[in-house]
């Protein structure tokens, strides 16, 4: 297999692993003594990173069917909020376990039961973050969450030299009672409770010098709006998206459905109101000196033929037009993906449980440059017929102007992703070959030097089973190379995503690592001969380059690259992920 040539010319401090064989030493950062799992976001110039953590996901058993893994131990389960009189509640613990609940203990055993029944209707949330700075320990950061009940998620997705990290947070929940307005038939009603929203329903957040200062939408009309920052630049430019307005009609029923007359009326609001119903478009905001935020530049989409301008239609031809901002540079340029559509186009799409004809629509990889959105792939060449896959997304742009993405369409009857490099300043577009011809390649990060990380299907040795493994594609060389090849062959780490490369060529990774599996409070998990129960496990990993490290040959055969066959997809543990990436539903 052909190895990258990694450039080093940056990386004197590193002369002290030049012993290492190694390309790369591999060192772990994102162990969390009250987690199972951590996945990696970003990394600065200083080492300095942010990473998040799963409290809660949904995973598939053998038998076909799902269930909740709780990933955060101890879950802080509000006690006094379970009615352990009611016998329904009795029925699903013994005396004794009871007898502790009422007395304050929760053991393993019972903390499973609270969670699994949730007989109060607790929120538990998706995801937890942690902001690193580089040799010191990770920190989670209360975004909205300020009294830690994890009821919601809290992501921090990017930070940039000055230590200023960017994301989002969903809102927090409290328990509230409500009375109902008298009615004739009910002219008494009781007292009840309600998860009531602390709205906005999403917030973008700024984190600088410990200060948490969420970003305000310009449309907040009902539900409060919605915004999230996805990455910042060395000069402080946020990009993101957020709400701009409402469709006249959706307003309108919301507004006489959430009267206060039968429940409160954030609950309500946030029952009902979801960030489909608004219109979206992408943002750039500045943080100013004094920790402010700016209003932000907005921006449009794509467009019928990229023209900007929406298509009047009805029925299926009535397009919901949106746009998002991803990344941004130091020179202000933004990228994304938008909403395009071609109105002289006409396809069958998959639509729920049934076909239906409509004019072409697909969100595309975007520029966003001074007032402009420009396009970057040929939509007749990537494109997927389904209203819920995005046709392609730009994910990141370097200060060189040199922007990367993928793009998705149909190869061996299956949708796969391709990674592709477009040059701004020269408008050249380019698909670096991956591992084979249809393994899907997933650009995540470029760096200064030219250096783009992401993830890329392999073929596990003698079957058709697909994985995920972490890549490093080098510019310079036109090389592109498993992160796995690089960093030994008893690390103990399987690299899986490449979230993140600075200017040191340090990569953010996410790795499974195999360590012992532990219960809801922490404690190992045990097998019938007393022997500790292991499972792989994702973790956060900081790859640096090792001044004249070499790949070691580990003799093994058990990774292809060069492979036709096969269809299986690996699924991210991280299933809250597709928050990062919303597909937006077509209005009818």
């Amino acid at each position: 297999m052909k190895l990258s040539r990694i450039s080093l010319a940056v990386l004197p401090l590193c002369s002290m692993f030049s012993l290492q064989a190694a390309v790369y030493s591999v060192v772990e950062v994102g162990q969390v003594e009250t987690l199972k799992s951590t996945y990696a976001a970003g990394i600065n110039n200083n080492g300095d990173a942010v990473f998040n953590g799963v409290i809660s996901q949904k995973r598939s058993n053998n038998a076909g069917g799902s269930y909740t893994d709780y990933q955060l131990f101890n879950f802080p389960i509000d006690l006094s909020l379970i009615d352990f009189e009611d016998e329904d509640i009795q029925e699903y613990f013994t005396e004794q376990q009871l007898n502790d609940l009422l007395n304050g203990t929760v053991s393993a055993e019972t903390l499973r039961i609270l969670l699994s029944v949730n007989p109060a209707e607790q929120p538990i949330g998706d995801v937890i973050n942690f902001y690193k700075p580089d040799g010191s320990a990770a920190q989670n950061m209360l975004l909205r969450d300020t009294n830690a009940t994890r009821g919601n998620s809290e992501y921090l997705l990017s930070i940039n030299d000055n230590g200023v990290a960017v994301g989002f947070a969903t809102p927090v929940r409290t328990y509230q009672s409500f009375t109902p307005a008298a009615t004739e038939e009910t002219p008494e009603p009781e007292e009840q409770f309600f998860w009531v929203a602390e709205l906005p329903l999403t917030s973008a957040v700024v984190v600088k010098d410990n200060v948490v200062t969420q970003i305000n939408a310009p449309y907040t009309e009902l539900a409060g709006g919605f915004t999230v920052a996805r990455k910042i630049s060395s000069d402080n430019r946020i990009a993101g998206y957020g709400s701009v307005g409402m469709d006249e009609a959706a307003y309108e029923t919301i507004l006489t459905a959430c009267d206060g007359e039968d429940e409160p009326v954030d609950f309500c609001l946030a029952s009902r109101t979801s960030e489909l119903i608004y219109d979206q478009r992408a943002m750039v905001w500045q943080l100013q000196a004094d920790g402010s935020v700016a209003a932000p530049q907005v921006y449009g989409f794509l467009g019928d033929k990229n023209t900007g301008t929406a298509f009047e239609g009805e029925n299926f031809n009535d397009i919901n037009y949106y746009s998002q901002a991803t990344a941004v540079n130091r020179n202000g340029i933004a990228v994304g993906l938008s909403m395009y559509s071609d109105s002289d186009r006409t396809e069958r799409y998959l639509s729920g449980n049934y076909y239906t004809n409509g004019i072409y629509r697909q969100a595309h990889a975007s520029i966003f440059v001074d007032d402009q959105v420009l396009p970057i792939v040929d939509p007749n060449e990537w494109s997927v017929i389904s209203t819920s896959v995005v046709g392609s997304t730009a994910t990141d742009i370097n200060d060189n102007d040199v922007i990367v993405g993928y793009a998705n369409k149909v190869i061996n009857s299956a949708i796969r992703s391709k990674m592709f490099v477009y040059d701004y300043a020269s408008g050249q577009l380019t698909y670096p070959s991956g591992f084979f011809a249809s393994s899907s390649t997933q650009a995540n990060a470029i760096n200064n030097s030219g250096q783009v990380v992401g993830n890329a299907e392999v073929i596990i040795g003698g079957t058709t089973t697909r994985r995920k493994h972490g890549f490093i594609y080098d510019m310079t060389n036109d090389s592109f190379t498993d992160l796995n090849s690089l960093i030994g062959c008893n690390s103990g780490f399987t690299i899986v995503d490449a979230a993140d490369i600075n200017d040191n060529g340090v990569i953010a990774a996410t790795a499974l690592v195999r360590r012992e599996n532990r219960d809801e409070m922490g404690e190992p998990i045990l097998d019938a001969a007393g022997n500790p129960v292991f499972e792989d496990f994702a973790t956060v990993v900081h790859l640096t380059p090792v001044a004249n490290g070499e790949a070691e040959n580990c003799n093994t055969d058990s990774t292809e690259y060069k492979r036709q066959g096969g269809s299986w997809h690996f699924v991210w543990l991280l299933a809250t992920a597709t928050l990062l990436w919303r597909r937006r539903s077509v209005r009818k």
